[in-house]
């Protein structure tokens, strides 16, 4: 099955679409490529910095959490290779403005959150990296992740095998939310910490290497 098939049964427009279509691994190595591949490019291009890895200064939720993400976002490409080649609601292109506009409302909520909240210099948060990912993997992947696990969930037979692929799936995703919870937490009980990851995945002191 093409791409194209699979992004027309989920009703995914032509920026995400790319992503379907595809085996389990490939889709893996393509959602990687996503984040943390191009973040870690513009990073170096961009911000003349190669973006640091270590948990003690990244937050692990980017990595290597990102990749967790990506497993379970491959899971769900995967399985809606199966949904029926049919108009349903949650293929409709009114469904998909909506909860594309949802995402990016997010989007434009949290970064204002942030700026509230000084975590980062404000320079920091119109970075290249922190717009890459507040503003293509908050708005564009949230998307595409919501919209094809309603797909899965409402388009699906639902069979053992197709459960267990699911629940194998979702599990990655749980990965990347302990992952979360586990910097939630973190912040809450030692805020020095948090702040030390936030100067340095995101720094304002940027500048494209030519220049």
């Amino acid at each position: 099955m093409n791409a194209v098939d699979t992004a027309d049964r989920i009703g995914l427009p032509f920026y995400v679409g790319w992503l379907a279509g595809h085996g389990w691994l490939v889709t893996l190595l393509l959602c990687c490529v996503v984040t943390p591949g191009l973040p870690i490019v513009i990073a170096r291009i961009f911000e003349s910095r190669w973006l640091p890895l270590r948990p003690r200064r990244q937050f692990l939720s980017f990595f290597p959490g990102d990749i967790f993400l990506g497993a379970m976002t491959a899971s769900l490409l995967v399985l809606a290779q199966k949904l029926p080649a049919e108009s349903r609601w949650y293929n409709s292109g009114l469904w998909h403005v909506f909860v594309q506009l949802v995402t990016i409302m997010v989007a434009i909520v949290l970064t204002r959150s942030e700026l509230k909240s000084k975590m980062y210099p404000r320079r920091a948060i119109f970075s290249p990296t922190k717009l890459y990912h507040n503003g293509v993997l908050y708005a564009v992947y949230g998307y595409l992740v919501v919209t094809t696990l309603t797909a899965v969930l409402f388009g699906s037979s639902w069979t053992f095998f197709f459960v267990l692929k699911l629940v194998v799936g979702l599990a990655w995703g749980l990965v990347w939310l302990w992952l979360v919870q586990k910097e939630n937490t973190l912040a809450q009980k030692q805020p020095a910490k948090i702040r030390l990851k936030a100067l340095n995945a995101h720094i304002d002191n940027w500048h494209p290497i030519w220049r």
